[in-house]
């Protein structure tokens, strides 16, 4: 058979096998069809309680199904109806003790206020208090030293009386102290029975406050035990509901099937036996020209189309070396370098010095490859910071995955620790190579400090704006800090480790 030939016979098989593929995927879009109207037809029968004593066993299947889903479908109504409730509750129970807590710490802020006020006014009184007795202390000093030296009998009598003058002087500014130090005294004494007053009313208050936290705390949780358990059964029920109907669904087609095979053209299920009747004969259709296509095979034509692949394999094998070979012969030949010119054919001393020759070039060459990779340096120093702010925005998103349905903390910190410790892995690996550039190339180390520096405040905002609502509710509905430390504070140190010299 000639190569002419060849190609006339492989490409009628061709033609053949491609009409043959295209009528099979028709086929197959056909049955899918078909298989749905079928199910439309059983669902059609029963839910219009068409006659199907005849096939009793699928009768009582049927029921059975229907009823384990009508049970389903109310349990997951009065879950869902439930659940609901429970959340309503755990939104009006907040916002009652939330706003119990915030006028009780109202009142408090205005008696901390009444309390700072009358402090500094005690603390007033007993700064110049203290200032009047240092003064009382200087008065008695200055008198004895005003007596020692009247008592001296060199002093003349004007002297003597300007002496007695100042005692006096002395005198009347010391009984004037006593006597203020005694009124602030008497003034304290009720303020400072009123400090105690409102230190005790302060005290009482913040202990209602800390009472009605926890009774938030503990309620929220209770609620949360509830509402996560109806959730879990609730998911469950959606669940059986899910199977039942995948059940139903293949009755209602063994059921479309016997009605079809049965030819049963009751008024109410017409429209859907027509449409599966319809459906068959088309399948037929395509079921024939499938079968005139495989009857067309011809063992020649097949033989050529096989043989037609296998020239047109090897020609483009051909055409890809015959491509390599021109490549290799217009590629530029490298010129020799002068003393390898110099140095051919001249013996083995002359092979010996070309070779060394050859050795110099070479290392001068691997020295221009280690200048340009030192050149990249910055840009491999860039590279591990991106993997670095990579896995850190990694984590987050994973530690947000693990928060996002509010877990008891009980729950949430031991995943929390197993997370950052696998990342901590990731990141000791990253610090190694960051140390490696920096002993390698301090100035691209450098470089890599500063562009950390310039790119980790965005993906550390990053983190606070994916984390704020977990944060939140764990911080001011929960109360729990080691949660809230472990979201906002210690995620952060990972890139610490990353970067840590």
């Amino acid at each position: 058979m000639g190569l002419k030939l060849i190609f006339q016979e492989g490409m009628k098989e061709r033609k053949r096998r491609k009409a043959l593929n295209k009528v099979t995927s028709e086929l197959k879009d056909k049955e899918k069809i078909h298989a749905g109207q079928l199910v439309a037809l059983g669902q059609k029968a029963w839910e219009s309680r068409s006659d199907i004593s005849a096939y009793a066993d699928l009768k009582t299947a049927l029921g059975a199904t229907q009823k384990t889903l009508d049970e389903s479908r109310a349990q997951a109504e009065l879950l869902q109806k439930q659940k609901q409730e429970s959340e309503a509750i755990k939104k009006q129970e907040n916002e009652r003790l939330g706003v119990a807590q915030k006028d009780i710490e109202g009142k408090k802020r205005q008696e901390d206020g009444q309390l700072n006020e009358k402090k500094n006014a005690l603390l007033g009184d007993q700064k110049e208090s203290q200032h009047a007795l240092s003064r009382l202390a200087a008065i008695t000093r200055e008198k004895s030293q005003l007596q020692n030296k009247g008592a001296n009998p060199a002093v003349t009598d004007a002297e003597k009386k300007e002496i007695a003058g100042g005692i006096d002087l002395l005198a009347r500014e010391e009984e004037e102290l006593k006597a203020a130090n005694q009124a602030r005294e008497a003034a304290g004494r009720p303020l400072a029975a009123a400090i105690a007053a409102i230190q005790e009313e302060s005290a009482r208050l913040q202990k209602l406050i800390d009472e009605l936290r926890q009774e938030q705390k503990k309620v929220s949780g209770e609620l949360d035990k509830q509402i996560s358990a109806l959730a879990g059964d609730l998911a469950r029920s959606n669940e059986k509901i899910s199977e039942t109907a995948a059940r139903q669904k293949l009755q209602f087609r063994d059921l479309g099937e016997k009605l079809a095979a049965a030819q049963n053209v009751a008024p109410d299920i017409a429209r859907e036996m027509a449409a599966v009747l319809n459906a068959r004969t088309e399948m037929q259709g395509v079921q024939s020209l499938i079968g005139g296509l495989e009857r067309q095979k011809d063992e020649a034509q097949a033989s050529a189309y096989k043989k037609m692949r296998a020239i047109l394999i090897v020609a483009v094998i051909l055409v890809a070396a015959l491509v390599a070979a021109l490549i290799l012969l217009l590629a530029p030949k490298r010129k020799p370098t002068p003393f390898e010119a110099m140095l051919q054919d001249r013996g083995e001393v002359a092979q010996q010095f070309g070779e060394i020759a050859g050795q110099l070039q070479k290392k001068l060459g691997e020295q221009g490859s280690a200048t340009k990779t030192g050149s990249m340096a910055p840009a491999s120093g860039n590279v591990i910071v991106d993997e670095i702010l990579a896995a850190f925005d990694q984590c987050v998103a994973e530690a947000a995955v693990l928060a996002r349905d509010k877990p008891e903390a009980a729950v949430l910190l031991p995943r929390l620790e197993k997370l950052y410790a696998g990342y901590g892995v990731k990141m000791a690996a990253l610090n190694t190579r960051f140390l490696a550039l920096r002993d390698r190339d301090i100035f691209a180390f450098r470089r890599a400090n500063g562009y950390m520096s310039d790119n980790r405040p965005k993906h550390v905002f990053a983190k606070d704006t994916t984390l704020s609502q977990a944060i939140a509710y764990y911080n001011f509905e929960k109360g729990e800090q080691a949660v809230v430390d472990m979201l906002a504070n210690k995620i952060v140190k990972l890139i610490d480790d990353a970067v840590k010299q």
